[in-house]
């Protein structure tokens, strides 16, 4: 019995899952470097474009454009401005129900390569939307870009 208890142990140990983790871990950093906060069809806007948040007056406006023609609106999130921004894409007038997601692309020491995906809905949907996406990331002096 302690022979097979030792056999077991010595099996699991020697396994290379440990070193894996880490290895994914270093690539899943750049990934984790965004984190979505919100995301909706309506942003009150029909131009795409980005807008990079760095004070809560900012913020409040976006909000303002956003809720103008809800009720109940959308909460204001809560955020520390001395340790992240956010970036609110926008991804203008589209028909269909299809919501925009940021990745990152490319980083380097003066630039923030992101890109754009879209996630499919509805496919049958007619209706027109402004889908925006509103991402917390640590905050930085590089310059983002989306291609």
């Amino acid at each position: 019995m302690k022979c097979a208890f030792l056999v077991l142990i010595l099996l699991f140990s020697s396994c290379k899952g440990q070193e894996k983790r880490g290895r994914q871990q270093d690539v899943s950093e750049q990934e984790n470097l965004m984190q979505l906060i919100e995301s909706d069809f309506y942003s009150g806007t029909d131009e795409e474009g980005m807008i990079v948040v760095t004070d809560r007056k900012s913020l409040l406006k976006f909000y303002a454009q956003v809720n103008r023609t809800r009720k109940p609106g959308l909460a204001v999130p809560e955020v520390d401005f001395g340790k992240e921004m956010l970036l609110i894409y926008c991804a203008g007038k589209q028909q269909g129900a299809s919501l925009p997601r940021l990745f990152v692309k490319n980083t380097s020491d003066s630039r923030l390569v992101l890109g754009v995906e879209t996630t499919k809905g509805e496919a049958s949907s007619t209706a027109l939307t402004s889908p925006f996406s509103i991402y917390s990331l640590p905050l930085t002096q590089k310059q983002i870009i989306v291609e």
